[in-house]
């Protein structure tokens, strides 16, 4: 799964370069993945592959209402934008929606 793991290493080197904001939310994902308190990234996207398909453009990391939050961007086969909402815990989908 080598196209896989290069997106993931490039999501993550994405998080590293974007500025300190998000180096801020890589460095806390990273420390709760090794706690055990979230899923890691590469976990959370093989689950959202077994319902959408697609180019992933996107990954954020949140703590939004209480709640650890991938926020995954994808564009399907049809060209479609899809922004997904996945609890970083459990790693059900919390939200899709359809990206004007």
């Amino acid at each position: 799964m080598l196209n896989r793991r290069t997106l993931i290493v490039a999501v993550c080197l994405a998080l590293l370069v974007s500025g300190a904001g998000a180096d801020d939310d890589y460095r806390e994902a990273r420390r709760l993945v090794q706690g055990g308190e979230i899923q890691p990234l590469e976990t959370i996207l093989q689950t959202v592959r077994r319902h959408y398909s697609g180019r992933v453009l996107e990954v954020e990391f949140e703590h939004e209402d209480d709640r650890y939050i991938y926020e995954i961007e994808m564009l399907d086969e049809k060209g479609v934008v899809w922004e997904l909402k996945v609890d970083a815990v459990s790693g059900q989908l919390i939200q899709s929606e359809q990206e004007d």
